[in-house]
């Protein structure tokens, strides 16, 4: 066997297999003579049909299959001999031509393959960032002690609507072009609505004020634009069950209205927050809402962070890539998919986050950053507490808590998901070691209005 390669360029390399026939003739005879001895055939004891029948009923198979293995290891080792550091996979440039599949034959194989950029990342004092710290002020600590209140809170009955976060019962039902109920018309009897879930000031109008018996006649999709709300609303499944109701009318007859009447700051409100006996004072409760804003500003910021990082690493160094074979490999993955024109449009895209990954993998090599498993399972059981706290599970024993995380590390895709966010880390702690990052105090609203754009989601 012969392993030769054309250097296009400098991105772009042409590894050429050449396959005498002495290097498969071996191993395809030795399965052939298997399949003889194992095979069933009207008219035939077993282990008798003739070589030539065999030959001719699986010896093609048998010589794609066993071919497919000797190129593949042999290309696999070609790349690690040569420390080839790729990206994504090498694309036959021999596929689909018609070879004459016959034993005997010689054959030669052809692969493209795109190579990763040499970078030089070394970041120092001259490489200028800046991370924020926002301040939790008492006045956001005030705020989320009233919405813990209000959502502990309980429904009272009232007559008129006052504070548009009440909540309505009654009967709803579609109408035609004349403002009539529309026959087979979608409708629903002693249903729900959150008027605190109208987002709109000028949809808010039509319940403005509403008293009990009142109808009231309005736009329910632009209304609730989320379909689940619809759904609910309507008392179906799911969209599949809604008919087109983009600009429909529908008429909601009050039966009773209810006002939320925020819980009283004690004891129970504390438990139903916190946990049992967590705090015992409003002091208490505020100190502990304090350090979960902290906790929350926190992961902010380094969000942040983490996105003005990524976004000086792609406009300093901006590696250039092997665009053309990119596009091919995009196509060839995606291919059974994804159309064509929607895959050109995620090319931009993908090129971007492929940057991102040459720029990590240099930073990775450079540092020797490693995770090992004890890091992996820590950050799962962080992971689990951060969830369940989300879903107001405060005080889990440890065991419980381990075990959790070890059952989402049975997931592979989760595993590797732990793996990248803590490599991120890692890369993260170079930069703030290397670089001159300045520590910028700031406000929740300053930070708001700094963050109002849409970052994406992406990960070195």
């Amino acid at each position: 066997m012969n392993i030769s390669k054309n250097q296009v360029d400098d991105l772009n390399l042409i590894v050429s297999i050449d396959v005498d026939k002495t290097d498969y003739q071996t191993v395809v005879n030795d399965v052939l003579r298997d399949y003889r001895r194992k095979a069933n055939m009207p008219g035939f004891r077993p282990g008798k049909i003739p070589d030539g029948l065999i030959r001719k009923m699986y010896g093609k198979s048998v010589l794609v299959e066993e071919l497919n293995k000797l190129v593949s290891e042999a290309l696999n080792g070609y790349i690690e001999g040569e420390k080839l550091d790729i990206l994504g996979d090498p694309l036959s440039v021999t596929e689909g031509e018609d070879f004459e599949w016959e034993i005997g034959n010689n054959f030669t194989f052809a692969f493209e393959i795109g190579l990763s950029p040499r970078l030089d990342i070394q970041l120092s004092e001259a490489d200028k960032l800046v991370r924020y710290r926002i301040a939790v002020s008492d006045q956001s600590v005030d705020d989320s002690v009233e919405t813990y209140a209000m959502h502990y809170g309980n429904y009272v009955e009232a007559d008129t609507v006052v504070e548009m976060t009440e909540k309505l019962t009654g009967n709803i039902i579609q109408l035609d072009g004349d403002r009539q109920p529309m026959e087979d018309g979608l409708s629903a009897t002693d249903t729900v609505m959150l008027l605190s879930l109208i987002t709109k000031e000028e949809l808010k109008k039509p319940f403005e004020n509403a008293s009990v018996n009142d109808a009231i006649d309005f736009p329910l999709a632009a209304t609730f634009p989320n379909e689940w709300e619809i759904a609910s609303i309507l008392k179906r499944n799911g969209k599949e069950e809604l008919n087109d109701i983009h600009d429909a009318l529908f008429r909601f007859t009050i039966v009773k209205i209810e006002m939320r009447k925020k819980a009283e700051l004690n004891a129970e409100l504390f438990d139903n927050v916190l946990g049992a006996n967590m705090a015992t004072s409003i002091e208490e409760f505020k100190a502990h809402i304090r350090k979960d804003l902290e906790t929350q500003m926190e992961d902010s910021a380094t969000q942040k962070f983490y996105e003005d990082v990524r976004k000086y690493l792609r406009e300093k160094y901006h590696p250039p890539l092997p665009e053309a074979f990119l596009r091919k490999y995009l196509w060839h993955i995606n291919k059974d998919k994804v159309e064509e024109k929607a895959l050109e449009q995620q090319f931009p895209d993908f090129l971007e986050k492929t940057r991102l990954s040459v720029i990590s993998g240099d930073i990775v090599r450079r540092h020797n950053i490693k995770v090992d498993e004890q890091e992996v399972i820590d950050y799962a059981k962080e992971e689990t507490r951060r969830q369940l706290v989300y879903y107001g599970i405060r005080h889990l024993d440890d065991e419980k808590v381990t075990n959790y995380a070890m059952e989402s590390l049975r997931e592979d895709s989760r595993v590797r998901g732990y793996i990248s966010v803590l490599i991120d880390k890692k890369i993260m702690d170079v930069v703030m070691q290397s670089a001159n990052v300045a520590i910028k105090d700031i406000t929740p609203d300053e930070f708001d209005k700094l963050t109002s754009q849409n970052y994406k989601n992406e990960t070195l």
